[in-house]
């Protein structure tokens, strides 16, 4: 790549979009849970206020569903009858997944020695091997209830969470106004109703989601937009990408994209990507949400949400050209290219080895 730059603050998403998006630019590709969103999986809220839902009996749910915070569970004490049943229920759903991606996705993204035997397992990074349990255990569960009341329920997910929104309507009509050349995608792993219900909110002009035939993840987002245009990867069109890309789930935009950028991210895009790949620019930075900019703009010194203490928050600008990154990960880069380029397959030790290295190089542009 030309140019990597870490922003730090950015003021708006519309200040960030000035210094990311051209004239040439053909699409603006956006990823949904954690990104629109400041820590939000709406499409994981959906199946637990689905649980909720079904537990208590759609009069009861309605009575109490505004207690609803940001919890998995919605509990109702005055009622214990009815909060067992609807404990059982989600637990009767829930438990196996919970507890196989508790194991494959939380325990072995902490311990290292349980990260490298997941590699072995999966020939392949375990946190996002892990994923696709639940994410059928969800598609699966969302199907024992009509559309109607799932886009009820991911329209009362969409509002409540309105006050951690980063990206709103108004800043897609003004891109719009000033790139009138642009469509805007929202590409989400999340299933249909909630990623439906966020581009019409949004006003977007495609949504891609995932439906137990397309798990809409990793590679797969990639996949759905080459059926809209077959010339992702080609440098004469320019493709804008900006994620949250938790997990590293959105890491593959980078050999396919013109621009990515990672905003309010626990795992930013790396430094070093493919040869073929058409990238010319990486960005991180932090947006803040409609809360924390009320609060700033109230003069609260700790306005900066909670939950952005397990982000890598920079807080100055630092600005690498191709000539600053290859004296930094000049070493680095060699024992890459002497793994990637071996003879025979790629083994699960090998992918461990290279997942480590490219987290060693975002560590080593931050410094």
């Amino acid at each position: 790549m030309d140019l990597l730059v870490h922003h730090g603050e950015v003021a708006s998403f519309r200040e960030l979009c000035a210094r990311v998006l051209t004239s040439k630019t053909r699409y603006l590709v956006l990823d949904l849970d954690r990104t629109i969103h400041l820590g939000r999986d709406l499409g994981q809220d959906l199946g637990w206020e689905l649980c909720a839902y079904q537990g208590y009996g759609r009069e009861h749910f309605g009575r109490i569903e505004g207690r609803q915070q940001g919890g998995k569970f919605l509990l109702d004490w005055d009622h214990p009858r009815k909060t067992a049943r609807y404990l059982a229920h989600s637990l009767k759903i829930w438990a196996y997944p919970g507890v196989y991606y508790g194991l494959w996705g939380k325990a072995a993204a902490r311990l290292d020695w349980l990260r490298r035997r997941g590699f072995r397992h999966f020939v392949g990074d375990p946190v996002r091997a892990a994923q696709r349990v639940p994410q059928i255990t969800l598609l699966r569960h969302l199907q024992t209830t009509s559309e109607e009341v799932l886009r009820e329920l991911a329209q009362h997910i969409w509002r409540r969470h309105e006050p951690d929104q980063v990206i709103d309507r108004e800043d897609l009509r003004w891109v719009r106004a000033e790139w009138p050349q642009i469509e805007v995608v929202l590409s989400s792993a999340s299933p249909k109703p909630t990623v439906e219900v966020a581009g019409e909110a949004l006003g977007v002009d495609h949504v891609h989601y995932s439906t137990l035939d397309h798990i809409n993840s990793g590679e797969a987002k990639i996949e759905r937009l080459q059926e809209l245009c077959d010339r992702v990867g080609d440098p004469d069109v320019e493709i804008v990408g900006i994620s949250d890309t938790s997990r590293g789930e959105d890491h593959c935009w980078a050999h396919h994209f013109t621009r990515v950028v990672d905003i309010n991210s626990p795992t930013p895009f790396p430094a070093i990507v493919p040869s073929g790949s058409p990238l010319l620019e990486v960005h991180s930075a932090t947006l803040l949400t409609k809360h924390e900019r009320a609060r700033r703009a109230a003069g609260h010194r700790g306005y900066l949400d909670p939950r952005r203490r397990k982000l890598a928050l920079a807080q100055t600008k630092l600005e690498l050209t191709r000539e600053d990154l290859e004296r930094r990960l000049g070493r680095l880069l060699n024992r890459i290219n002497t793994l990637a380029s071996g003879p025979g397959h790629i083994t699960g030790d090998i992918a461990y080895r290279l997942a480590v290295l490219q987290e060693a190089s975002t560590n080593l542009v931050r410094a």
